[in-house]
């Protein structure tokens, strides 16, 4: 455990004490720290730290805020990083598991299992479940760089089409949750958090496999499914370039218009959200959730006037359309 470096973050001076002290009885000394998220974010871009204990609370950057930069950062992606708290609310263990944090610690903090869980953690004892897939992509991606497109296919359809998937976990974390099993349901977050960059993968290969073989439909929906990842976990970088990829491939189609559109959205970037939900307006005019997503965008930009009328033409093409009834009726009260 010597050689294991474990970087301690908190803006609580005692905590970072307590937590060191308590780390060096269980057999590490290799112990750094960081006063707060946003000195720890600075720390760990220069030098390499083996796992990552934070405080759930501060103000300067949460615990969470420090664990998405992370885990929407390559090059740290899969680093061991647990939170601290004295009490861990259902809410707090859910956001904490949809992000991929390794794993809680309660204040005060239990010895032998925080001993344990680092040491699977920083040994990078993986899931059983985690392996398999882990081997059926590198499989696959082996195949694809031998240009055997079909076989390649199969290994990943048998990959994704698996019951064991991150929604599978995920609902499994959310029950856990809810028992008051909060250390079970961590386990299954972090597996599906695991997963879900396991997939990701599989579908760029799938849809650039589908490609080689011709199948620009095929291509396109599976580079679509992996775009939608990247930006459920926030990697709105590597999900914008494979829309413009797909893009690239001569495409008009209009999913990635509206994904598009809602990426720039996340991004802040209204301009380039509204250019983008108009081409596909172009595409399919009578959709009415391109109506209700320009809507949406247009009270981002506190222009309630456009919003309303927007969300009237999502109603128009769709009579039942609840959703724009609702903010329609938010407007006309002045609620938003």
């Amino acid at each position: 455990m010597q050689n294991k470096s474990i970087l301690v973050v908190s803006e609580n001076e005692q905590e970072r004490t307590d937590l060191t002290q308590t780390l060096e009885k269980i057999g590490y000394d290799n112990i750094l720290s960081a006063q707060g998220g946003g000195n720890a974010w600075a720390f760990l871009k220069s030098k390499k730290i083996d796992c990552v204990i934070s405080s759930y609370e501060m103000e300067d950057m949460s615990g969470i805020a420090l664990l998405k930069i992370l885990r929407r950062e390559e090059s740290v992606a899969d680093l061991p990083f647990f939170l601290t708290h004295s009490a861990f609310t259902k809410i707090k263990v859910i956001k904490a598991g949809q992000i991929g944090v390794t794993g809680l610690f309660v204040i005060p903090y239990n010895e032998e299992g925080m001993k344990d869980k680092l040491c699977r953690a920083i040994e990078k004892i993986k899931d059983p479940v985690v392996l398999q897939v882990e081997e059926s992509l590198e499989k696959g991606i082996d195949l694809i760089e031998k240009q055997e497109f079909a076989q390649a296919l199969e290994v990943f359809k048998s990959l994704v089409n698996q019951k064991e998937n991150p929604e599978y976990y995920f609902n499994i974390g959310y029950i856990k949750t809810s028992q008051g099993l909060h250390s079970e349901a961590i386990e299954a977050f972090s597996k599906a958090t695991q997963l879900d960059r396991l997939f990701v993968k599989a579908y760029e290969a799938m849809g650039r496999a589908y490609k080689a073989l011709g199948d620009a439909q095929k291509s396109e929906e599976c580079l679509q499914v992996a775009a939608e990842i990247y930006m459920d976990t926030d990697k709105l970088g590597s999900a914008e370039d494979i829309l413009n990829e797909i893009l690239e491939a001569g495409t008009n189609s209009l999913n990635v218009f509206n994904t598009l559109g809602v990426l720039h959205r996340k991004k802040g970037d209204v301009e380039q959200a509204l250019r983008q939900y108009k081409k596909a307006l172009k595409v399919h005019p009578d959709e009415p959730y391109i109506y209700y997503n320009i809507g949406r965008l247009y009270l981002d930009m506190k222009n309630t006037t456009k919003a309303k009328d927007y969300f009237q033409a999502a109603l128009d093409k769709d009579h039942g359309f609840e959703e724009a009834k609702q903010v329609i009726k938010a407007i006309d009260l002045g609620l938003v």
